[in-house]
């Protein structure tokens, strides 16, 4: 059974995360600030941390990067009500698995802390990619778009998002930016998008873990 801590400084909402992840079979516990969280880290590891981005004490980039310093295999996911795909790159760029926004839904809760286990399992598999790399890939749009983009060559913003069936044009926007903070891959003139020479790497080494090469 997997161990998850939520930070939260608003109590209304850290006991509702707790109450729907213990609901799907979760050992969960809280705390009300990035201190108390990171107090309740020094004493057990966990598999998951969801913690805000902005709360009193301490916020959830400083808790995040301290996670990652002190035991970087733990998952983090921030949780923020801002929304902004900046805020979401910069966390995911320090080490955070995913992000969610305020407000969410609980099967949006559920389905992000499925999508950071299975990744979690994920990075075990191919030993020849780097940790940035894994990143980069461990999410399945971003893989699929890079597959995408390694058959067609060259594609359009609207040609990704209708190849690859995504309705929120954020969402998409979000992962392409992730990827194009990882060097996969980038526009021309145009705007239209290809993979670097280092995402045609990246194909290669993908092939391989999927025995195509």
């Amino acid at each position: 059974m997997k161990d998850i801590l939520v930070i939260e400084d608003d109590r209304k909402m850290r006991d509702g995360l707790v109450e729907i992840l213990k609901d799907e079979g979760f050992n969960v516990e809280s705390a009300e600030n990035g201190q108390s969280g990171l107090d309740k880290l020094r004493k057990k590891d966990f598999d998951i941390v969801l913690t805000d981005l902005m709360m009193p004490v301490m916020g959830g980039m400083e808790v995040l990067r301290e996670i990652k310093r002190t035991k970087p295999k733990t998952s983090v996911i921030i949780i923020t009500a801002f929304g902004t795909i900046e805020n979401a790159v910069d966390a995911i760029k320090v080490g955070a698995s995913d992000y969610i926004t305020k407000p969410f839904k609980i099967d949006e809760i559920q389905t992000k802390i499925r999508k950071v286990l299975v990744e979690t399992e994920f990075e075990k598999v191919p030993p020849f990619l780097d940790s940035d790399v894994i990143k980069a890939i461990s999410n399945p749009i971003r893989k699929n778009t890079i597959k995408l983009l390694d058959k067609a060559g060259k594609l359009k913003f609207t040609e990704i998002k209708n190849a690859l069936k995504i309705d929120d044009a954020t969402k998409l926007s979000f992962h392409l930016r992730i990827l194009k903070s990882y060097n996969v891959i980038e526009q021309d003139s145009d705007k239209i998008y290809m993979l670097t020479l280092s995402g045609k790497k990246l194909m290669e080494s993908l092939k391989r873990v999927d025995g195509t090469a």
